[in-house]
């Protein structure tokens, strides 16, 4: 991806800088859901491919940057750390050279169209996050399915596109439900991380909205804790997870997680794919997405 930097980053100072943030990433899970959409829909142009993987990683990137900017989390990534107009600067250079590299690849007015939809589905959703407006379980999932989902479609339905030169409503349609499941792992693992607390931020996630419904003592409790804490200390671990647990907050999360997955081999089952190469296609994306035991 460097070398997309240097193509249009002359500025010495600014390249360096974007340099250090990509190679912060140690993982590429966006580029290989291009890569295993492409190719299992009979794409053959592997540049194309590498090209197409490389923009949607830079993109990613540029989201997370300004997701932790926002959040005020992450604080040990190295945009973190820069000054937070030079990182700011430096996410919209790395956003905007995103979307040349992603608009490099086809000439199909489609392609790009269905590339600014998702984004802009991702910026309202962060922005009803970023607001708290979810009052509900329905509307928290729904902010879940525009802000994380889209970012999940864009490869899948893009990487098809590139493929086929045809759009496939169903390939969006299990990848929002790709993006939903690791949405709510994220959030249910984001209940133990102090850098990245929703307890400290007061927040109505999926899990907060379900507790809010007070179905039993263990629920009450634990609201009071996310009233009153900004974080639970190593001591206290324990108890928490058995709080949790009692409180029926693990289980949930996990059912709804488990849910969304099942949606999405539902959806896989509806590719017109021979069975051999729709297994291999649950078997390497949930390899990289699903929840380790």
């Amino acid at each position: 991806m460097n070398h997309f930097i240097d193509d249009d980053i002359p500025n010495p100072d600014l390249n360096q800088t974007l340099r250090s943030f990509v190679d912060a990433k140690d993982q590429l899970p966006f580029a290989e859901l291009v890569f295993y959409h492409y190719f299992s829909f009979g794409g053959t142009d592997t540049k194309a491919a590498e090209t197409l993987a490389a923009g949607i990683e830079l993109l990613i990137l540029s989201f997370d940057i300004f997701d932790d900017l926002e959040d005020e989390d992450s604080f040990d990534a190295p945009w973190m750390k820069a000054n937070r107009s030079i990182a700011l600067n430096a996410a919209t250079a790395l956003y905007t050279l995103s979307i040349k590299v992603i608009s490099s690849v086809s000439n199909d007015p489609l392609f790009v169209h269905k590339l600014m939809e998702y984004v802009l589905q991702s910026s309202q959703g962060q922005h009803d996050d970023l607001s708290d407006k979810p009052a509900t379980e329905e509307e928290c999932l729904d902010m879940i399915q525009r802000k994380s989902g889209s970012l999940i479609v864009i490869p899948c339905v893009l990487g098809t596109v590139l493929a086929t030169g045809e759009f496939n409503p169903t390939v969006e349609e299990y990848a929002y439900q790709l993006g939903i499941a690791f949405q709510i792992e994220n959030d249910f693992k984001a209940l133990f991380y102090d850098s990245k607390s929703d307890i400290a931020k007061k927040k109505r996630t999926l899990a907060y909205l379900y507790l809010s419904r007070k179905f039993n003592q263990a629920s009450i409790d634990l609201l009071k804790i996310f009233e009153y804490k900004d974080k639970i200390a190593d001591i206290e671990i324990k108890c928490y997870k058995e709080k949790l647990k009692e409180a029926g907050v693990t289980q949930y999360m996990y059912v709804m997680n488990q849910l969304a997955i099942q949606k999405f081999k539902k959806g896989i089952e509806k590719l017109e794919l021979g069975e051999k190469e729709k297994k291999k296609l649950v078997s390497l994306i949930l390899n990289k997405f699903e929840r380790e035991d």
